[in-house]
C-alpha cells in the first residue's frame, strides 16, 4: 500500500487534510504578498492580493500537503500558467444585445443553454440585466522576473517551515499576472470601474479570469454587490469543498443550486439557473458512460480529482463493463487531460462505442435510455434535474456526504439511483432488461429524485424571473 492511501482512501482523513490546507490559506497571501513586494519593488495592496490571488493559492496549498502526505516534495521553476481569461464566440455576442445601462452585469454565467437561447435571455431581461464579456485589458504580457524569483527563493532554500516553503514554492511557481502584472492590473481596474454598475454576477470569471478578479475587486471598492453562483458538484454535498469554501468567502451572496449552509455565515441563499438543454429526439437503444475526467495529475483535494481516486474509478468502470449482459450498446464519453483507458474494456459482451463529444453532455445524455456516472461530480447533477434515466457508482471508502446530504442521498441508495462499485452498478442495470423507464418512472424513484434535485439540482426554466426577483431585492434603493 502506498503511503498515501491511508489518507486518500479515507473520507475523514481527506477532510482532515483539506482542513490544514485551509489553514495554510493565511500565510500563504502574506506570502504572495511578500514576493509582489520584493519582485516588483512596490508593496501590494493586501486584501486585493488576497481577493485576486486566494483561487490560485488554494491549489498550491493543497498541492503542498498532497505532496508531504504523498512524501514528494517538487519545487517545479517554471510559474504556473496565467488567467487572463477566455473570451468564448458566445460571451462575446451575448452582450451585444439590450441595455449596456442596467444596474445588474452577468459575466460567465453557468447556463447549459445554447447561445441562441442566451441571447434571447439576455434581450429579454436588459431592462434589468447586461451581459459583460470577461475583461482583456490591453496590457502587454511580461516574462517573469526569475533572477528576483529565484533570490527570494534562495533564502528559503533550507527551511521547512510552513512559511519558508510557502515563499519558496511562490516565488518559483506563482503565475506572472499575479506578480510582475498585478500592480499593472490594479491600475487598470481602477481605472476603468463602472459607477452605474450595482450589481456583478458571475458563476465562472471569478475562477477563471485575473483580470475579472482585478476589475470585481475595484468595482466592489465602489459599493457594487458581487455574487456568485455555484457552477459544479460537490457543493453543499461533500464533507468539505474547498471550490465552495472559495466561492462563499470571495462573494457578497453566494447563490447555490437548492442548499444551505450555516458554516459560510448566512452568505448561502439557493437560486435555480437554467434547465441545461436536451435533445428533441432520444435512442432508445443506447447507454451513455459519462466518466470522470482521467488525469494522472494532482489538482485539488476534492475526490474525483484526486489521481489515486481517478485509478481506482477506471478499476471500477472496467469492473462495470465486463459485468454487463450482451446486447447492452454503450458509448463512453470521457474527457481529461489523459485519455480514458479504453483497451480495459475490451473483451466484454457489451459493444463499446466513443461518444465523439461534439454536443454537450446533458443533449448527449437526454438522447439516451440510460446515463450511467463514475463519479459524483456536475454530470450526475445534471441528469437527475433533466429526469433522464440515472445511474451512479462510486466507492464509499473514498466518498462520504455532509450529515445534511447523507438523507437524500441514502434514498437514492435505496431506489437504485446511487451504487457502491461497479459490480453493483451492472447488476442493477442487467435486471432492467433494457426497459429503465418502468423503474425509473416510478413513484418512490420519483420521490427520491424530485426531494434530492430541488435541494442541489434545482434547474428551472423561469430561471430568468427568478433572477431579477431575487437581483432587485439585493440592490440598494
Amino acid at each position: 500500500m502506498n503511503h498515501d492511501d491511508t489518507v486518500w482512501n479515507d473520507p475523514l482523513r481527506l477532510e482532515e487534510a483539506i482542513t490544514r490546507s485551509r489553514s495554510l490559506l493565511g500565510p500563504a497571501v502574506d506570502a504572495l504578498t511578500e514576493v509582489i513586494h520584493e519582485t516588483t519593488g512596490t508593496a501590494p495592496d493586501r486584501d486585493r492580493v488576497r481577493f485576486v490571488g486566494s483561487f490560485w493559492l488554494m491549489h498550491l496549498c493543497d498541492r503542498i500537503i498532497h505532496e508531504g502526505v504523498s512524501g514528494a516534495d517538487v519545487d517545479d521553476p517554471t510559474p504556473d500558467r496565467s488567467a487572463p481569461g477566455v473570451r468564448s464566440l458566445r460571451s462575446r455576442v451575448v452582450p451585444l444585445v439590450g441595455s449596456r445601462r442596467a444596474r445588474v452585469g452577468i459575466c460567465e454565467p453557468y447556463l447549459k443553454m445554447s447561445p441562441f437561447r442566451e441571447t434571447a435571455a439576455a434581450l429579454g431581461a436588459r431592462r434589468s440585466m447586461r451581459w459583460l464579456s470577461p475583461p482583456q485589458p490591453a496590457i502587454p504580457p511580461v516574462e517573469p522576473r526569475n533572477d528576483r524569483r529565484h533570490a527570494i527563493a534562495a533564502r528559503f532554500r533550507d527551511g521547512n517551515d510552513t512559511t519558508g516553503r510557502l515563499v519558496r514554492r511562490i516565488a518559483l511557481t506563482a503565475p506572472v499576472d499575479l506578480v510582475e502584472m498585478h500592480h499593472d492590473l490594479a491600475a487598470w481596474a481602477d481605472s476603468t470601474v463602472d459607477p452605474g454598475l450595482r450589481l456583478l454576477h458571475t458563476a465562472n470569471a471569478h475562477q477563471s479570469s485575473t483580470p475579472f478578479r482585478h476589475f470585481a475587486f475595484a468595482q466592489r471598492r465602489l459599493g457594487t454587490i458581487l455574487t456568485i453562483h455555484q457552477h459544479g458538484g460537490g457543493y453543499g454535498i461533500d464533507r468539505r469543498h474547498l471550490g465552495e469554501e472559495h466561492d462563499a468567502a470571495l462573494a457578497d451572496v453566494f447563490f447555490s443550486w437548492g442548499w444551505t449552509d450555516d458554516r459560510h455565515g448566512g452568505n448561502v441563499r439557493p437560486l435555480p439557473t437554467a434547465m441545461p438543454g436536451r435533445a428533441r429526439t432520444k435512442n432508445d437503444t443506447d447507454c451513455l458512460l459519462m466518466s470522470l475526467p482521467v488525469t494522472s495529475h494532482f489538482y485539488r483535494l476534492q475526490p474525483f480529482l484526486l489521481p489515486r481516486q481517478v485509478g481506482k474509478a477506471v478499476d471500477e468502470t472496467a469492473a462495470f463493463v465486463g459485468d454487463l449482459t450482451g446486447g447492452v450498446r454503450l458509448r463512453l464519453r470521457s474527457s481529461g487531460s489523459d485519455a480514458f483507458p479504453v483497451e480495459r474494456l475490451s473483451g466484454v459482451a457489451a459493444t463499446v462505442s466513443i461518444d465523439d463529444g461534439r454536443e454537450p453532455g446533458t443533449i448527449a445524455a437526454s438522447r439516451s435510455r440510460l446515463v450511467v456516472h463514475n463519479y459524483l461530480g456536475t454530470s450526475w447533477l445534471e441528469t437527475l434535474a433533466i429526469d433522464v434515466p440515472t445511474v451512479c457508482f462510486f466507492d464509499p471508502g473514498s466518498f462520504a456526504p455532509r450529515d445534511a446530504a447523507r438523507p437524500l442521498v441514502d434514498a437514492l441508495t435505496r431506489v437504485g439511483i446511487l451504487h457502491h462499485s461497479g459490480r453493483d452498478a451492472a447488476r442493477f442495470v442487467n435486471s432492467l432488461g433494457g426497459t429503465p423507464g418502468a423503474w425509473w418512472n416510478s413513484a418512490e424513484v420519483q420521490e427520491a429524485r424530485r426531494a434530492f434535485v430541488a435541494r442541489y439540482a434545482n434547474f428551472s426554466h423561469d430561471w430568468r424571473d427568478a433572477w431579477v426577483t431575487e437581483f432587485e431585492r439585493l440592490l440598494p434603493r
